[in-house]
């Protein structure tokens, strides 16, 4: 696997060759600080981007289309890392190799015609297609609440601090989507594509000079080329006390949300101690959540813990009945407090490490999580894969140690279910 970095007037072109996939992906990744009032614009645009363009004006054309290039696949999606705001144009081809040699082009081309030319009538999208993705965008919103877990932390982030960029969840925001109609959307359009941060990812087998062609001339963002700001969220203030917050629901089962805000890392234990730690903690059945308060006193029916590495929080969930919340409550911060007095034992270390290493080796056997490493390792300023693999043998128990009592719970949030019962 061969990778170069290209400098482009409006930002950086990625290219990952391996003979190992029968597909070429590409991904567009267009990234700017996040403000709450733009995710629900954002994500209006782009799934009015992606169904319909001046010269597919219908879903069905554009289906059409796809299928005469051998029924590539394209996407666009939002998502929020730190503090910033990423769109994504995803695109995955059949290497023309087995097809024809126009395809790559042809293929090319479709992703300028839906990034580059909308259906756009007297500056405003079209009326018909708007109303219909407005009000799928309304359902989805509203159906936030019949998700019980997503609920639970959104509400535990949106308690732990509503203005900081990790309470704003993804699916946008009922007041802000009344706001929008066909002509200020177009005119938010122009704007995204002129101050977003911009970084193209081409991965597979491909004749390299003929690739960086067609990207400068099918993908020539007007954008100027910005620079990269700190995309982690420090943490200024942890509650002494911590917040406790329970909202009545008429669901069966409690749903237990906790943030923990982490502080003062060091640069080795970002990489590589705090994903351990949070695998020792809740990663798995053999993790100290699992096997003390699931299996051994029988006080949840799930429990787990993970890392967001860009906002430094750990967040754990877990499914209860009412009547063992308190309980819950006390056994994780009782096991939280045991590693940081130091009982932890070498063998649960180097299993979690085993299974790092493993989990970390199976994405290279898979061409979307390959790039997904890049991009990451770019946004997150990650090692490489093999320099990764050594330093995660290296964390020893008293960096976890270390790393443990940098971890304090913040927040926490219980949608309180009716009855014991699960759902």
């Amino acid at each position: 696997m061969n990778y170069k970095c290209i400098d482009l007037k409006y930002g950086k072109l990625h290219l990952i060759q391996t003979k190992k996939f029968r597909s070429i992906n590409i991904k567009i990744l267009l990234k700017e600080e996040i403000k709450k009032e733009d995710i629900t614009k954002r994500n209006f645009l782009t799934d009015y981007l992606i169904l319909t363009t001046k010269k597919y004006k219908t879903k069905k054309e554009l289906a059409l289309k796809i299928q005469e290039l051998y029924s590539l696949y394209v996407s666009s999606y939002n998502t929020r890392v730190g503090s910033y705001l990423i769109t994504r144009f995803n695109m995955s081809l059949l290497n023309p190799k087995y097809t024809e040699d126009s395809m790559l082009e042809e293929s090319i081309s479709l992703l300028h015609e839906i990034i580059f030319n909308p259906n756009v009538k007297n500056n405003q999208f079209d009326t018909k297609i708007f109303n219909i993705l407005k009000h799928d965008i309304l359902t989805e919103i509203e159906t936030v609440k019949e998700n019980p877990k997503l609920y639970s932390m959104i509400k535990m982030l949106e308690n732990m601090d509503s203005s900081m960029p990790y309470a704003y969840h993804g699916y946008g925001y009922l007041e802000d989507l009344e706001q929008i109609n066909e002509k200020n959307l177009y005119a938010y359009y122009k704007e995204f594509l002129t101050r977003s941060l911009v970084d193209i990812y081409v991965i597979g087998d491909f004749e390299e000079e003929k690739m960086i062609s067609l990207i400068k001339e099918k993908l020539n963002f007007k954008t100027l080329k910005k620079e990269k700001k700190n995309i982690y969220i420090t943490h200024n203030k942890i509650n002494k006390k911590i917040k406790k917050v329970i909202e009545d629901s008429t669901f069966n089962q409690s749903k237990l949300a906790i943030g923990c805000k982490i502080k003062d890392l060091t640069d080795f234990e970002r990489k590589y101690v705090i994903n351990l730690y949070s695998m020792i903690l809740g990663g798995g059945f053999n993790s100290k959540f699992m096997q003390i308060i699931r299996e051994k006193k029988s006080l949840a029916y799930y429990i787990n813990s993970s890392v967001n590495k860009a906002d430094n929080l750990l967040l754990i969930q877990s499914g209860i009945s009412y009547q063992n919340f308190e309980k819950v409550i006390s056994n994780i911060q009782k096991i939280m407090k045991s590693i940081q007095k130091g009982d932890i034992k070498e063998l649960d270390l180097e299993d979690v490490k085993t299974e790092y290493l493993s989990i970390l080796e199976e994405t290279y056997d898979n061409i979307d999580s390959i790039v997904e490493n890049y991009i990451a390792a770019d946004l997150l300023d990650l090692d490489d894969y093999e320099t990764r693999k050594e330093m995660v043998k290296k964390v020893n128990i008293n960096d976890i140690i270390q790393v443990s009592k940098k971890v304090q719970i913040d927040t926490i949030f219980l949608l309180k279910g009716d009855t014991n019962e699960k759902d």
